[in-house]
């Protein structure tokens, strides 16, 4: 016990001694820059014997005793007269004559565009509206003809705005091909192919920008596929000016007849879809390639479903697999293709399911093979046999 005590008499020295250490500063005030603070403050320090020079000028150069000395903070918002800086005349004078030639070019502004939005509707109204004339130079009775003149040319001029905007959203054409080839030049099915997810894959780097990259496979489908076994068509929601020379580079040996681009789609609810009736050639014998399953909803059964988007995948054969299904198709001169695709589309993965049918009847076809020439064998070794009973 008298060890235990001992051993706290230190401990309780401490304690007794801090009251003693503590310095109460009362509403001292700190003059920083625009600023000036009021604040009380606690300081644990030693008694005033032991304290040296340096520790008294430090503390009072914290209370802001020392106002010779550069403050540490910086604010513009104190009121202190001593901190404020005021503006002379001619400062005033420059700031209102700024204030002054802000507020002249707002309404500069704004009667400009007033007066080009009053004049861009009276042209609307009085080119769009006015009544059609024919080569007589009469009027052309239409379904606004017997409404007063001025409803009349509102009626036709907010028409007139709605066609506008329906050609922006519609192709450029119902005939987007031409007619085609006579025969025997012109292939018996068309191949329309989306450009990019599917022979394709666009790629942007800081060093080079945007680039497409090929994939595996796309020179032999090409080739495999191309004209005169296909009248291939690409049919892509990419523009002209970004497609074209890509297109020129990938075919080389000009086996694509036709490109179609973003110019060329319907707009509906924000998607560029393919109409496949536009293109001046008989739908039943059209087949569609793209990734994009809003593409070809107008017409799904001329698409090949549940394609895969190529990533850029070095490791991809899809382009192979998908050469050897067309073969296919070409091959069997079928009057209508969507029969054919309705059969594979209720596959999971359609290629995959043409995959297995083609292993199976290569191996029925190599049994057939295998068992005639087995026959032949049995039949060699008959003759054989009467041919030495009669020796």
């Amino acid at each position: 016990m008298l060890l235990s005590m001992l051993r706290l008499r230190p401990l309780v020295q401490r304690c007794w001694s801090i009251p003693h250490t503590i310095s109460r500063f009362e509403q001292q005030t700190l003059k920083l820059n625009h600023r000036t603070l009021t604040f009380s403050a606690l300081c644990l320090q030693k008694p005033p014997s032991t304290l040296n020079e340096k520790s008294t000028q430090k503390v009072s150069s914290l209370v802001g005793e020392n106002e010779n000395k550069t403050p540490f903070i910086f604010s513009k918002t104190s009121t202190d007269p001593k901190y404020t800086k005021t503006a002379t005349d001619e400062e005033k004078r420059e700031q209102a004559a700024r204030a002054a030639w802000d507020v002249r070019m707002l309404k500069y502004t704004g009667y400009f565009l007033g007066i080009w939005l009053i004049s861009t509707v009276g042209y609307i109204i009085l080119v769009w509206g006015a009544p059609q004339i024919d080569q007589e130079g009469n009027l052309i009775h239409d379904q606004y003809s017997d409404l007063p003149s001025w409803q009349a040319y509102l009626q036709r001029s907010f028409h007139g705005i709605i066609d506008y905007w329906q050609t922006i959203k519609d192709p450029t054409s119902d005939k987007l091909l031409p007619e085609p080839l006579p025969a025997p030049y012109q292939p018996l099915y068309t191949l329309v192919i989306e450009m990019s997810g599917v022979l394709l894959h666009p790629e942007w780097a800081y060093n080079t920008g945007w680039r497409y990259k090929k994939r595996p496979g796309l020179d032999y489908f090409i080739k495999e596929v191309g004209y005169p076994v296909y009248e291939v068509v690409i049919y892509t929601k990419e523009t002209p000016w970004a497609a074209e020379s890509v297109i020129q580079n990938m075919d080389k040996d000009h086996r694509i007849m036709y490109r179609l681009y973003r110019e060329n789609t319907r707009y509906i609810n924000g998607a560029h879809i393919k109409d496949l009736s536009c293109l001046n050639r008989d739908i039943k014998k059209i087949i569609f390639l793209d990734w994009d399953e809003k593409s070809y909803q107008l017409q799904p059964r001329n698409a090949l479903h549940r394609l895969k988007k190529w990533d850029g995948n070095d490791d991809d054969r899809q382009l192979l697999h998908l050469a050897a299904f067309l073969r296919m198709v070409a091959a069997s001169g079928v009057d209508d293709v969507r029969d054919v695709l309705d059969h594979y589309n209720q596959e999971s993965d359609p290629i995959e399911a043409f995959l297995f049918r083609q292993q199976k009847l290569l191996e029925a076809e190599e049994q057939k093979r295998q068992a005639a020439a087995q026959s032949t064998v049995k039949q060699s070794k008959g003759l054989f046999s009467n041919w030495t009973k009669r020796f």
